[in-house]
């Protein structure tokens, strides 16, 4: 088990690799990580995953309250927490709003599993109607479709991804994939 530095530390990795990536920009998309069986580690409102340090990150207890750090942490907590409450195996969520797979999102279509790697690893890419960021009703509906032991990743209509792994790593992967799956599908109906 990793110290609660060094799960920082891992979890700044995982921000620059979404940054590397290119499902991310400015002071959008968040994530969490499980540290124990009551708190998780989660980015805070308003700072960039470009800019994010160590000392920003948040601790927080599975109502969402801020134990440890100064800031609020991300609007969108409900919905990590609707995820956990519902997949004991889930230790890491991540939320972006990568340009393939985000236009997938607005457009409310579902992503098509083109490549053998995506429909083995993916399965199914639900959309979750459109709510309001960070609101009740978003993680009722994430909760609906996440309590679904297979579902590993969704789009959240007009807004972008959900991807969510048994670690921070997982979910990180699974982000990558749907928007190389999404990038995949877009140039291949064009062909």
């Amino acid at each position: 088990m990793l110290s609660w530095m060094e799960e920082r530390k891992w979890f700044l990795r995982i921000c620059r690799r979404a940054l590397d990536a290119g499902l991310q920009v400015s002071t959008g998309g968040n994530l969490s990580m499980i540290l124990g069986s009551d708190v998780f580690l989660v980015k805070p409102s308003g700072i960039s995953l470009y800019d994010l340090q160590a000392k920003d990150l948040l601790i927080a207890d599975l109502s969402g309250k801020t134990l440890e750090g100064r800031g609020k942490p991300t609007k969108e907590i409900a919905t990590h927490l609707s995820i956990y409450r519902v997949r004991p195996d889930i230790g890491g969520v991540v939320h972006y709003h990568p340009p393939y797979a985000t236009a997938y999102a607005v457009c409310a279509k579902t992503i098509p599993l083109l490549t053998v790697h995506a429909e083995r690893i993916l399965g199914t890419i639900p959309v979750i109607p459109p709510c309001d960021e960070g609101s009740e009703a978003l993680g009722l509906e994430v909760q609906k479709v996440f309590v679904n032991p297979r579902i590993k990743v969704a789009l959240l209509a007009e807004h972008g991804i959900l991807a969510a792994g048994a670690d921070l790593t997982e979910a990180q992967n699974l982000a990558e994939l749907v928007e190389e799956t999404a990038k995949i599908a877009y140039l291949s109906e064009r062909l």
